[in-house]
């Protein structure tokens, strides 16, 4: 599936790159990334995904989303 088939009903805006890329999966959880995944950026009671955009990059995430 594309990014682009995901967000299709969600008004959103590509910062950098592109939205037709192929997704593998979602996660929320930097330690769960792998090549072709989608990071979901949240900020939870213990810790900010925001702090792992940088970390989530290197391991091959297709996109982050913020």
């Amino acid at each position: 599936m594309k990014l682009s088939q995901l967000l299709e009903h969600l008004q959103y805006e590509v910062v950098q790159g592109k939205d037709d890329i192929p997704v593998t999966e979602l996660v929320n959880d930097s330690r769960k990334v792998c090549e072709g995944s989608v990071f979901v950026c949240i900020s939870g009671a213990v810790s900010d995904g925001h702090a792992y955009i940088a970390d989530v990059a290197e391991k091959g995430a297709g996109a982050r989303i913020v």
